[in-house]
């Protein structure tokens, strides 16, 4: 069924604004363009009509129209996650969806599609709890957790998506449900991985661990010393216990007015770590990594809860991004000296990353289609790529970085670091899950989604189905 038909006439467009407390816009509308952006300017959408909802019952309304005229429906909240642009189909966008109820007797979160980890934390550090929160503060709660959540907690808690408890979804019917894995387990099972091929999630309920004490951030060295680092963190990482969640990366910062002059146009080598431990005990875990000498700057310190989006400080604002992610099996020499060359000479990355994986990564969690980590490390990059011809050198040197890489890796990344540098295919998405639950996936998504409504994002394949 093609996204491109099947446009909705301006009447019907109207009918579905009165029923629509938030805002519809279609691209005659002044707000389209705004309401139609990723957060990854690459991914230029162009749906035929974007619903932002203001409620649970708006997302309802939005779907009875999408399945009574027989559109392709993509859902996003912040946008981070678009891997395939929603080109004549209907967007409906959770931003506004922001409601958090915590119960601290329970140690759960209820948590609106629209919420960041940055409306979390406020609510849940008051009670002494966290979540399994990632690096970034801007990104979406339902997109990173049901994608799989690879943040500061997984080496001792696992991922995020093993922490769902419950899913408020509107299925492609436009029906709503409460999905548990006793309520509707096989569905329950599909969406935490599945994400939004089934429906429009519009809300999770996630278990809480009781908030450690912690101590991190990141300490910077020069990216001429980068060989010397990335043997020390490799050396370092082989004896740190789960409670140490870190990685490395070669990172060049933009010459901009608003970085602080040392740091202004260099290349630089940061090891960021976030420490579950009391001060005293976490700096004798990280001494060995901080005692290289002569660091450009050590901002590790003790962290509140409130403040874990500022360990790595990722990058807030939209921007066109190309990456590429594998797993390897660990930081070994050479995969050392891959990240390495990437601080010498004139590079076109902003940042290559390698995340410790292991601990509670490498243990099975709790059942569901995402494939468990293969290896002790995520290889990792990012960088700005403009869209068309202009940035077509730097995807270039990515796909030549991948190849380099290609002969190290023993398995796929999370659902969530995937689709950035090429057209995302079955192929490449299989990767994400374990072998053995591509066949459940797509026999799944043709019960709940025959007509294949939900298919932007990352697509279940029904060739997976054997």
């Amino acid at each position: 069924m093609s996204s491109a038909l099947n446009l909705p006439e301006a009447a019907d467009v109207d009918a579905l604004r009165a029923q629509i407390a938030g805002a519809v816009a279609t691209a005659a509308d002044p707000g389209y363009d705004a309401l139609r952006a990723s957060w990854n300017l690459t991914f230029d959408q162009r749906p035929a009509l974007v619903v932002e909802a203001a409620s649970a019952d708006d997302v309802v309304a939005a779907l009875a129209f999408a399945r009574d005229r027989g559109l392709a429906v993509a859902v996003q909240s912040t946008g981070h996650g678009a891997a395939h642009t929603a080109d004549g189909g209907l967007l409906v966008r959770t931003g506004r969806l922001l409601d958090v109820e915590v119960d601290p007797a329970t140690r759960t979160a209820r948590i609106g599609a629209g919420a960041r980890w940055s409306d979390v934390l406020p609510h849940v550090a008051p009670h002494g709890l966290a979540p399994l929160v990632g690096s970034s503060p801007n990104v979406g709660v339902v997109g990173y957790t049901l994608l799989g959540g690879l943040g500061h907690f997984s080496r001792k808690h696992g991922l995020a998506v093993d922490s769902v408890r419950a899913i408020d979804v509107v299925l492609p019917d436009a029906t709503r449900l409460r999905v548990t894995s006793e309520s509707e387990p096989d569905l329950f099972w599909a969406l935490r991985g599945g994400a939004s091929n089934f429906g429009a999630v519009v809300a999770l309920e996630l278990a809480l661990i009781e908030a450690p004490a912690l101590f991190g951030g990141m300490v910077m060295y020069p990216g001429e010393r980068a060989t010397e680092t990335i043997a020390a963190y490799a050396d370092w990482i082989a004896t740190v216990p789960e409670e140490v969640s870190s990685a490395i990366c070669v990172l060049r910062i933009p010459p901009l007015p608003i970085v602080p002059e040392p740091l202004r146009g260099r290349t630089v080598t940061v090891v960021s770590a976030c420490v579950e431990a009391d001060p005293a005990r976490a700096q004798e875990l990280l001494a060995p990594i901080r005692a290289l000498g002569e660091p450009v700057a050590d901002m590790m310190r003790p962290i509140e809860i409130g403040g874990l989006g500022e360990v790595v400080m990722d990058p807030v604002d939209p921007m066109p991004a190309a990456g590429h992610s594998d797993v390897v099996a660990g930081l070994t020499p050479e995969v050392q000296a891959l990240l390495a060359g990437t601080a010498v000479g004139e590079q076109p990355f902003s940042m290559v990353e390698v995340r410790h994986l292991g601990g509670a990564l490498a243990r099975a969690g709790v059942d569901g289609p995402i494939a468990r980590p293969a290896g002790d490390a995520l290889f990792h990059v990012e960088t700005v790529a403009p869209p068309g011809p202009a940035g077509e050198p730097v995807r270039a040197a990515l796909r030549g970085l991948a190849d380099a890489l290609a002969p190290h890796v023993v398995g796929g990344p999370l659902p969530s670091f995937l689709g950035e540098l090429e057209p995302l295919t079955p192929a490449r998405l299989a990767q994400a899950y374990a072998p053995e639950a591509l066949p459940r996936l797509a026999a799944l998504k043709h019960r709940y989604d025959p007509d294949d409504r939900f298919r932007f994002g990352r697509p279940i394949a029904q060739e997976w189905a054997g």
